[in-house]
């Protein structure tokens, strides 16, 4: 049987809000930003690459 509330409801879910939200969903700003730096890079490599290629 699953757990039941204070006011008798039933829990569906086997985490508590207070882990889901916190715990399973965590912000990681240096994934970002390693993210926006290693786009930027790959445009740039793009765009001489591209510059080369007009040249020949």
């Amino acid at each position: 049987m699953r757990p039941v509330n204070g006011n008798g409801v039933r829990r569906i879910s086997g985490f508590p809000q207070g882990v889901r939200s916190s715990a399973l969903i965590q912000e990681h700003p240096m994934a970002d930003l390693a993210f926006v730096v290693t786009t930027i890079a790959v445009f740039a490599l793009v765009a001489l690459i591209a510059k080369g290629v007009t040249k020949l």
